[in-house]
């Protein structure tokens, strides 16, 4: 395909296609179809993504949406896709410091008023997801308190930047 510059090592290196597993947002995140840089010579692969934005704004309408209980991680990446940090975000939707903490790393299960508040919150403070405000109120429908039978993976088409739960 061709060459770029490792961001690792600053050699030369080449450009793929194929999956990567964009664990840096705290979520099991799988793109789908990018390219990558993938360096022969300090084995680094690094995605090249073209629109960041637009992906983080997928991530956080796919976590919104999602029909299960929100998990820590979950809040953790929506707090910080709003750019808060945790006194910020715990005095807007009115919880203590700790509680929010707590939720954060799983030590206390999240209930289902304050999960709900959270999504909320969450698509009212984004003019990005404002925009999907129509579409985010049928996922809404479909919440339950469920628990996934397991972790779910998000995959994330990188050029149509569709997702599903998988």
């Amino acid at each position: 395909m061709g060459t770029a510059e490792c961001s690792d090592c600053g050699r030369k290196a080449r450009i793929t296609t194929g999956d990567y597993r964009f664990d840096e947002v705290g979520l099991p995140v799988l793109l789908k179809n990018v390219e990558l840089i993938d360096c022969r010579e300090c084995g680094a692969v690094s995605p090249v993504i073209q629109d960041m934005n637009g992906l983080m704004d997928v991530i956080a309408f796919a976590v919104v949406a999602h029909p299960c209980k929100l998990k820590g991680a979950e809040v953790r990446f929506l707090r910080k896709y709003l750019g808060m940090d945790g006194n910020e975000f715990s005095k807007l939707i009115e919880i203590d410091r700790t509680t929010l903490s707590k939720w954060e790393n799983d030590q206390t299960d999240i209930g289902k008023h304050s999960d709900r508040l959270i999504r909320f919150v969450v698509v009212g403070q984004s003019a990005d997801l404002r925009r999907w405000m129509e579409r985010f109120m049928e996922k809404y429908k479909e919440l339950t308190d469920c628990e996934p039978s397991r972790k779910p993976q998000l995959k994330i088409d990188s050029e149509t930047l569709e997702y599903e739960y998988a």
